[in-house]
């Protein structure tokens, strides 16, 4: 105990540190002491924001084993309306926006196409070399429905708002209160990485398949109740949708391994989680036949996938500092903060370490940090950094 006390007492040391640097950087601009902080800060951000987190996972109170009470469905209606019309007071903006970049090139992969078009994609990669047959049907659809961006945009706004409604019905199966549960989803309807994934239509591959992760998550979880009814064609939806997360984006493939997570946090029987490995497996290998391997993005137009050349030095410093200098601070930092945005900095960080050092959570946080840190396993040659938040949209998921 007295060593757990000495750990926390560090982490709580380099937090607030961190935190002096950051405002400092806010207020004052770029400065150098010891080493130099430039714009944006990444590095103080990410350990401050890896330092509370462990902060977190670190607390001492014992984890409580009591299940929480059902929601009334009154309780449950205004939660989610609270988190919809959140959700759609931050990001309503995004139907303003016109057609972008890559949305042109995906409108052209998928113009006037007719029904063989659809079973095709399941056949052929659609685009460079992936796989995503589902999330081309359906941008499929939006071009045959939609003649101007404000459908695809507000079509691209209803899938996220469903997304916080799941992140609500997840964080309260995984053990927060209703006000911690609404809390979470609302703030993942504003985050600050989401206006690339929401705003760009060209990424609808990654709210599309974190839909499908998110909803097949709940149905495998249904499964693992005691009294549970229609437990096999609970299991069966569950495995459908996440054939369908998977042939939407690359990035589903870790679904087995959450549910795995979910499995072990219970003490359960692994021998639930089999299909899904299956199903996983099969998957890839389906998608290894079209692409002749992994697929993916590529470095300077080489046939090598850049998952594979990432060193362990970039790999260490992509999960121990970028992920959680977005998740902690979605800030553009492409145009120096104003006077009033570094006050609120003062504010959150100074709040972010009080929490931390004085939260004792009843329900064991170690869950999330693994679902987090196996959900960044497919993006993560692409999680760089960059001051105006440019590739958030592969942190779509883990947020």
């Amino acid at each position: 105990m007295n060593r757990l006390r000495l750990i926390r007492a560090g982490l709580l040391g380099v937090a607030i540190l961190m935190g002096l640097v950051i405002v400092w950087r806010f207020l004052f601009g770029p400065f150098q002491i010891i080493f130099p902080v430039k714009s944006p800060p990444l590095n103080p951000e990410g350990i401050f924001g890896l330092s509370i987190t462990l902060l977190l996972l670190t607390a001492v109170r014992r984890p409580t084993t009591q299940p929480l009470p059902l929601l009334t469905r009154r309780a449950a209606g205004l939660l989610v309306s609270a988190v919809v019309l959140i959700t759609l007071a931050g990001c309503w903006r995004v139907l303003r926006i016109y057609f972008l970049s890559d949305d042109f090139t995906l409108m052209k992969a998928v113009a006037g196409w007719a029904p063989r078009d659809y079973l095709r994609a399941f056949i052929v990669p659609t685009h460079y070399l992936f796989v995503r047959p589902v999330g081309f049907a359906l941008a499929g659809l939006y071009a045959a429905w939609f003649t101007s961006p404000v459908g695809w945009h507000a079509s691209l706004l209803v899938l996220h708002a469903c997304n916080a409604v799941l992140v609500l019905f997840v964080a309260r199966r995984m053990g927060a209160s209703s006000v911690a549960a609404g809390f979470a989803a609302a703030l993942f309807g504003i985050h600050g990485i989401h206006p690339e994934a929401v705003g760009w239509i060209a990424t609808l591959f990654d709210p599309l398949a974190t839909f499908f992760v998110l909803a097949g998550f709940l149905l495998f979880a249904k499964t693992r109740e005691p009294s549970g009814d229609h437990r096999h064609m609970l299991l069966a939806a569950s495995l459908t949708c996440s054939i369908l997360a998977m042939l939407s984006k690359e990035a589903a493939f870790i679904f087995p391994f959450l549910v795995l997570v979910y499995v072990v946090s219970r003490k359960d029987s692994l021998r639930s989680t089999i299909p899904f490995f299956v199903t996983a497996a099969l998957i890839f290998a389906y998608r290894w036949i079209l692409v002749g391997g992994i697929g993916g993005y590529s470095a300077n137009g080489a046939v090598r996938p850049l998952a594979i050349g990432l060193g362990l030095e970039t790999t260490l410093k992509a999960v121990a500092v970028r992920l959680w200098s977005f998740l902690y601070f979605p800030i553009n930092w492409s145009v120096d903060p104003s006077l009033p945005l570094s006050l609120l900095a003062l504010i959150y960080i100074a709040c972010m370490v009080w929490l931390a050092a004085k939260t004792r959570p009843s329900v064991s946080l170690w869950p999330a940090l693994a679902a987090i840190l196996f959900s960044i396993i497919p993006p993560l040659a692409l999680l760089s950094g960059s001051a105006t938040l440019e590739g958030s949209r592969v942190l779509y998921l883990p947020a």
